[in-house]
């Protein structure tokens, strides 16, 4: 299962996931209004993006609503957060019925599906195996884990060791060292969760997205459909839009292993863990996008297919008539697309709008949206009289507020970060520099 944390790629995730929607899904002229607002949730950031909003509409208080709704879900779902219920219902070593929030048994039950479905493949009991392949807070190991390792940590893994019902709400382990992590399905629920507020407001026509997860209902500002831009799967700053799909209202979501993963001794390890044979995943898909009828499903699945692989995953998701696109990888960096036919329905030409679709010009939305964070942080710097701190690879060792390093935190590993600070550095001195 993916080890998607909540706390990740806070900044560039975030300005590459989103400059796509805003390059593909902006084009046209607005025919109506179009309200945006943002935020920070789970280790990432939240946005949406209201066509036509109800006159009526409060803008603050449906900001404030969603920040109410989105912390929430991080107090009942959050494994980075120690007094959180998912995370006292992991330190309880007990066997008996554990009482838990309707919000929280409700996505362990999505979740304890989908494990039956894929025959295991999403697991959301597969922590102790991510946390022994260095892909959470702790970093990488120094030495590649032993088979002894592996096989202690997958004791303490396995789906059918967790127990879940509706009424009361309760989990129950069967073994008592079991741990349970919802990051590849709590953050599907939580683009869920905003759009039942957008629904519960009136709002008929909207985008909304956790870092990069989306789900859309009727049309954009321009009365065209919301165009939503899947990135070739490579990792760097600038990126390269491959395909473009219109969900209708449907949740989507993306799950690749070209983003975190390390090299040991010349052999790349993908973050996505086999829960069956507790090593990182060796496969040629580089990407999977799924879409449902919700996020959190779609959330769940994307992770499903890029462990199952490419054959068996297509062969699952067809059988569950869920839209599906691969992006397999061939010789000579080159890749390959394998999509059902339910997502080939919803393909959009990208040559449609060929201006904001090239590699520079998401670059540029990204830079621009990085400019003006950086001059609203400097604003805030020069009212407030503190200093800004740095970020990954320690400028001033920032720490959370748990006193981890930001670095471990958003899990972007130093190398990444620095390019990040070359291709802006470069962007500013090949189109004019700033100040």
């Amino acid at each position: 299962m993916a080890n998607q944390h909540f706390p990740e790629q806070r900044l560039v995730s975030w300005l590459l996931s989103w400059a796509a929607i805003i390059a593909i899904g902006g084009c046209g002229a607005p025919t109506v209004e179009s309200l945006s607002l943002n935020g920070e949730t789970m280790g990432t950031t939240y946005s949406l993006t209201i066509a036509d909003p109800p006159p009526e509409l409060d803008a603050a208080a449906l900001q404030t609503s969603v920040d109410a709704a989105l912390e929430t879900v991080n107090n009942q779902m959050s494994t980075w957060r120690p007094d959180s219920e998912l995370s006292r219902f992991n330190a309880a070593q007990t066997t008996e019925w554990v009482p838990v929030s309707p919000e929280l048994a409700k996505v362990v039950a999505a979740a304890q599906q989908i494990s039956e479905q894929t025959g295991g493949a999403f697991d959301v009991t597969v922590g102790p195996l991510v946390q022994l392949w260095g892909f959470d807070s702790n970093g990488r190991p120094e030495k590649v884990p032993t088979q002894e390792q592996i096989d202690a940590a997958r004791a303490r893994c396995g789906y059918t060791q967790l127990e879940v019902r509706s009424s009361p709400p309760a989990l129950r382990k069967t073994r008592a060292d079991v741990s349970v992590n919802l990051s590849a399905i709590a953050k599907g629920y939580g683009v869920d969760r905003m759009a039942q507020l957008m629904r519960d407001a009136g709002v008929e026509r909207f985008l909304v997205e956790i870092g990069g997860e989306v789900r859309t209902r009727g049309k954009n500002a321009s009365g065209r459909d919301w165009n939503i831009a899947i990135e070739a799967p490579q990792a760097g700053l600038l990126h390269e839009v491959y395909r473009v799909v219109a969900p209708g209202e449907r949740g989507m979501a993306t799950s690749g292993d070209y983003r975190n993963f390390y090299q040991q001794d010349g052999k790349v390890y993908s973050h996505t863990i086999n829960p069956q044979t507790g090593r990182p995943i060796e496969s040629t898909l580089a990407s999977a996008t799924v879409l449902a009828d919700d996020c959190m499903t779609a959330d769940a699945w994307a992770t499903a297919v890029m462990v199952l692989g490419p054959e068996r995953g297509m062969e699952l998701a067809g059988q569950h008539n869920l839209p599906a696109m691969l992006i397999v990888r061939e010789e000579n960096d080159q890749f390959r697309q394998v999509a059902n036919a339910k997502i080939e329905a919803l393909f959009r030409d990208p040559a449609a709008a060929p201006a904001e679709t090239s590699r520079m010009t998401l670059f540029l939305v990204a830079l621009t949206a990085f400019g003006l964070a950086l001059i609203g942080m400097s604003i805030g710097v020069m009212i407030s009289g503190r200093r800004i701190k740095g970020s990954c690879g320690g400028l001033n060792n920032a720490m959370d507020e748990g006193g981890r390093s930001i670095c471990d935190v958003c899990t972007t590993p130093p190398e990444e970060c620095d390019r990040v600070r070359a291709a802006v550095a470069e962007g500013a001195d090949q189109h004019g520099g700033t100040e």
